[in-house]
């Protein structure tokens, strides 16, 4: 049996069941060495892993084909199989060779997808998704696509946009949508979408160089439409309905006899609300009032009862956590994403160094991954601020290691997710002394890090306009 498996953006929770199946009864696991570990956790024992490196996917192929008569064999493959994956080139394969293997394809989260959800909705209409890797296809035929889309009111994404040896294809597609687009056209960028070290920015066309720096074979570009809009820090691209509803006037939508879906909508808020609320009061009551309510909004965040089994308060974290927001504390993440989920109102104090320059030079020469790289980039703001950990153990680690120098964080919040060190790095985190709000165990994430942040960012605010509940 070969199985071809698109094994999504990076991040093991979008991995589809199907796709985690097949991997953990396979004989043989064959991929690029990237994308293999990014599900070595998960890889059985028993396995054979055969790696490649960019350029041998032919003979991976071939090999897989051969194997695939005789044994279970995966071939794995970044985002989707089918899309710039595997799919196409190991079918090509069997025809070529007239084998008789069973094989099937194992659809998965495709790049574009990802960094589409990280920005909002920018590809909720029609869309257009184009490579401007010149390795296969002649740059001369990319170029005519370009000049097609960019022609098209329609949102694009660019795949495999530069690397260290390609360069020039980035900015000779940046100037043929200026010639076409309008200047100000909303554009998304995304580098290691859900993996370590993801960062998300919103800019415009003519900024676009700007970002040259930030950008790699692991970056998606969505250029957007005259329909995309940058509403409230999300890329969107609308669809059509504010021509004809007017969602954003209750009374209007009444005059004119629509259903009053904002009203229903508020409805449905509250009763999750009351629901959750009823949840924790019922199985938390050892919780204070306040941590009730971080309890709750990590309860909603996840939808899921049972992390109420795993939160723990430390030390008076929240009340501490309250008065360091009121006196306007700086927050470190390890992460772009937590620091992207912070309430806005606060986020200016946010600070995150994991795609800093210094850090980079701090990973390498240290050994160290880059979210542990920047935990140590921040040293020097670490005491008396806030640390929120939504995704890295060695983070945690790392900013366990500075508490045991005498560096105090006022409060952490540690949430770090994964079956490596996730539990062991909270556990230290709970023997520090230092006031806490822990996930326990290898769940958590950056939903749970950033929902505790701001439900005490909240209730802060509450207390200074005089109307804490």
């Amino acid at each position: 049996m070969l199985s071809v498996v698109g094994i999504g953006p990076g991040s093991l929770d979008l991995l589809t069941e199907r796709a985690r199946e097949r991997i953990s009864s396979a004989d043989v696991i064959m991929g690029n060495e990237r994308y293999i570990e990014l599900i070595r956790e998960i890889i059985p024992k028993g396995a054979e892993v055969i790696t490649g490196r960019m350029g041998t996917e032919v003979e991976r192929a071939k090999k897989a084909v051969e194997l695939g008569n005789r044994k279970n064999v995966v071939v794995v493959s970044g985002g989707d199989a089918g899309i710039y994956g595997m799919a196409g080139l190991v079918i090509e394969v069997i025809g070529d060779f007239d084998m008789d293997s069973k094989l099937e394809i194992i659809p998965g989260i495709t790049a574009a997808s990802a960094s589409a959800a990280l920005l909002g909705a920018p590809l909720s209409n029609d869309f257009a998704v184009v490579s401007l890797s010149d390795l296969l296809v002649p740059w001369s035929e990319i170029e005519k696509k370009l000049v097609g889309l960019a022609k098209l009111d329609i949102a694009v994404a660019i795949y495999n946009p530069k690397s260290k040896n390609r360069t020039v294809q980035l900015e000779k597609a940046y100037e043929i949508f200026m010639r076409f687009r309008d200047l100000k056209t909303i554009v998304g960028i995304v580098r290691n979408a859900e993996r370590e070290g993801c960062k998300i920015e919103i800019t415009t066309l003519e900024d676009l160089p700007d970002f040259y720096s930030h950008i790699d074979m692991s970056t998606i570009i969505i250029i957007g439409c005259s329909g995309t809009k940058n509403l409230g820090g999300r890329m969107v691209t609308r669809r059509g309905y504010e021509r004809k509803y007017d969602y954003r006037e209750k009374e209007k939508a009444s005059e004119q006899g629509n259903e009053n879906y904002i009203e229903a909508g508020n409805k449905i808020w509250e009763k999750s609300k009351a629901i959750v609320a009823d949840i924790v009061a019922k199985y938390s009551s050892s919780f204070s009032e306040h941590e009730q309510r971080v309890a709750g909004r990590v309860v909603f965040a996840n939808a899921d009862p049972s992390f109420l089994e795993l939160l723990v308060f430390n030390h008076n974290p929240v009340e501490n956590g309250i008065r360091s927001i009121k006196d306007g504390k700086t927050i470190i993440t390890d992460i772009e994403m937590v620091k992207a989920g912070i309430n806005k109102k606060y986020r200016k104090k946010v600070k995150c160094f994991v795609n800093a320059p210094k850090t980079m030079e701090i990973a390498e020469k240290g050994n160290v991954t880059r979210t542990a790289a920047g935990i140590r980039h921040a040293k020097e703001l670490i005491h008396d601020n806030i640390v929120v950990i939504g995704n890295s153990p060695s983070a945690c680690l790392e900013l366990f290691a500075f508490v045991e120098e005498g560096i105090k964080p006022a409060i952490i919040v540690a949430a770090p997710v994964g079956f490596v060190n996730a539990a062991e790095s909270k556990e230290k985190i709970l023997s520090s002394g230092i006031p806490c709000v822990v996930v326990k165990g290898a769940r958590g994430g950056t939903p749970s890090a950033v929902a505790i942040i701001n439900a005490i960012i909240e209730l802060s605010m509450e207390e200074g306009a005089g109307k804490t509940k």
